[in-house]
């Protein structure tokens, strides 16, 4: 979709979308000779997880992890996840009184992210590159926009805003068009926005690309953009971080897409314990690949949840970003 700011790159997206396939063979192969699928256990076990409310931030809070995708229990072979989400104590969705700016809104994440504050009941309005479907025109690829003044004039009813943006290429426009959001940032903080939300890309991402020039100008826009966010939002962010998002009814190229039903199948797959033990320990891409791959819905959900203050400043695993949709 023209919203969610892909650059058309329909050789390098094939070849991602091969690999993927290749992969999901391999794994259902070494699955039918080894192991049982068994859907994790996504609870998190007192005895792994330490963590604490911070007063100084109604809406912070930090935890002590033994790993960042997960642990092997002491106890057995069993394999569980720790997710840190906060309790949620604010009032519930349908009690949520602001508005919420959705930056990118008809594209794949932020399609839904406004289906779900319209299924809440939570006032939002949203932008596009050209302005359809009853959004504000707003294309963060023009150079000559000054995004935070527009931003700041959008925002200045709202207390939340969600960036959907994400432009992948290498020229130096798609640098510009990922600083975007943190342009946004300083448009929202003047406004007087309450929350800022980003859908970035996981860390393990961020290092399976490093040194390869085709991202390096998406990976430095969206750095700026993370560190733009936390610095003018400090009590107030929250940073979305997925690995592979996947939805819809149809398969992709340009921009790479995977349909729910097979994604689905995937992540059943790579969700099962002796999957995440491997992703845990595989370096690279392979570790990558590896990584359940998270369905939109729940990153929109995830994104939403943050929105109205019930999530923490940072979701960067397929269990977080999981919990915290299902805080709704």
């Amino acid at each position: 979709s023209k919203d969610s700011y892909y650059n058309p790159y329909q050789k390098q997206a094939g070849n991602v979308m091969r690999i993927l396939k290749s992969l999901f063979l391999c794994s259902l192969f070494i699955q039918g000779l080894s192991f049982s699928v068994n859907h994790i256990n996504r609870s998190v076990p007192s005895s792994a997880l330490s963590a604490k409310h911070d007063s100084s931030s109604s809406g912070s809070f930090s935890a002590v992890l033994s790993s960042r995708r997960g642990f092997l229990e002491i106890a057995g072979t069993s394999i569980a996840t720790a997710a840190i989400i906060s309790a949620p104590n604010p009032a519930s969705a349908s009690q949520y009184s602001g508005k919420v700016l959705v930056l990118g809104g008809t594209g794949f994440v932020g399609k839904e992210v406004c289906q779900k504050l319209k299924a809440l009941g939570v006032d939002y309005i949203a932008t596009s590159r050209d302005g359809r479907d009853g959004t504000i025109a707003l294309d963060f690829t023009d150079l000559s926009v000054d995004i935070s003044s527009k931003v700041q004039e959008m925002a200045k009813d709202c207390t939340a805003v969600i960036s959907c943006v994400g432009v992948i290429g290498t020229t130096d426009g798609v640098k510009v068009a990922n600083k975007g959001t943190g342009l946004a940032s300083f448009g929202a903080k003047a406004a007087g926005v309450k929350n800022f939300v980003y859908i970035s890309v996981a860390p393990e991402v961020k290092e399976s690309v490093k040194g390869i020039s085709a991202f390096n100008n998406y990976m430095e826009g969206k750095a700026f953009s993370e560190d733009a966010i936390k610095n003018n939002f400090v009590n107030g962010y929250t940073i979305i971080a997925p690995t592979f998002i996947y939805g819809g009814d149809k398969f992709g190229v340009n921009p790479p897409r995977v349909a729910d039903g097979y994604g689905n199948l995937v992540e059943g797959l790579l969700s099962s314990g002796p999957f995440r033990a491997a992703a845990s320990i595989s370096p690279g891409f392979i570790g990558v690949a590896l990584e359940p791959p998270i369905k939109v819905s729940s990153v929109a959900g995830a994104a939403v949840a943050a929105a109205l203050g019930l999530s923490q400043p940072v979701l960067d695993t397929y269990d977080e970003i999981n919990e915290a949709a299902g805080l709704l």
